[in-house]
């Protein structure tokens, strides 16, 4: 169990109105997609650890066809070369901790996967819901793949006291009418007792809370959902901010507990 944290919190989730609220959505527009924090070479060395070695419980696929994967891994290099901090030829790149990842590799979702500290999950519509087709998910915040992968969003979502069933409809209506040259972000917030990334846990037993009054650890999630153009199939992805609580400013601190009260 590394111990992997950011020294500081880009993002407050309490702290503004929009994103405090649900589903607290805003537009990306000239930010990229995907995040390099102070914690990229630890996040990805520990990412590669746990591909390498739980492989069966970080990641599925179920798509008939690569064309949904091989989009989102297009769409990521897309993204990545306009940050100036990777190197790219024909079969590799090179992440900006130097680390250099096969872009051939036999599954294009895993290739993806190891280029950036975001998780990524990929939803399709059946026609009346999206479903969660495949994923790689190395840093779980109290969930596995394995229990929701197949499900729908409402589904992935029932232990969630705030999911009501009009969120649920308006987020599915949100996924539904999303553009694919319109990107979006949201964000959440958990307290947790220890840093570790990989925190798989089943639905009934017991998770991080975002109401506890006293923790050691602030978990943040910047989620960014973008819809592929070609195959309209939905990317979502997870990138996860682990910070001590004492590194917290003291108007973050103030405004949690004015939050938590």
């Amino acid at each position: 169990m590394p111990y992997i944290c950011q020294n500081f919190l880009p993002i407050c989730p309490w702290m503004d109105e929009i994103t405090l609220r649900l589903p607290g959505t805003q537009r990306i527009d000239k930010e990229h997609c995907f995040l390099i924090d102070d914690a990229f070479n630890l996040q990805m060395k520990y990412r590669d650890w746990l591909i390498s070695k739980k492989l069966d419980q970080v990641f599925f696929n179920w798509f008939d066809t690569q064309e949904e994967v091989k989009e989102l891994l297009d769409f990521t290099i897309f993204q990545l070369k306009k940050t100036g901090k990777y190197f790219f030829n024909k079969r590799t790149a090179t992440r900006p901790d130097s680390v250099e990842i096969d872009l051939k590799y036999k599954d294009p979702l895993i290739a993806a996967s190891r280029l950036i500290q975001e998780d990524i999950l990929l939803l399709q519509y059946n026609g009346s819901e999206h479903i969660l087709k495949a994923g790689v998910l190395c840093f779980p915040a109290s969930w596995t793949l394995n229990e929701k992968k197949g499900k729908s969003l409402t589904k992935i979502h029932n232990p969630v006291f705030e999911y009501t069933d009009t969120l649920a409809h308006r987020i599915e209506r949100m996924f539904t009418n999303l553009k694919p040259d319109i990107p979006i972000w949201r964000s959440n917030f958990l307290l947790y007792d220890d840093y570790e990334l990989f925190q798989p846990r089943l639905e009934n037993e017991e998770r991080g809370d975002a109401h506890k009054k006293l923790s050691q650890f602030m978990r943040v999630e910047r989620q960014t959902i973008v819809k592929l153009p070609k195959t309209k199939v939905v990317a979502f992805a997870i990138h996860t901010f682990v910070v001590p609580y004492a590194k917290l400013s003291k108007m973050q601190k103030d405004t949690l507990r004015q939050h938590l009260t």
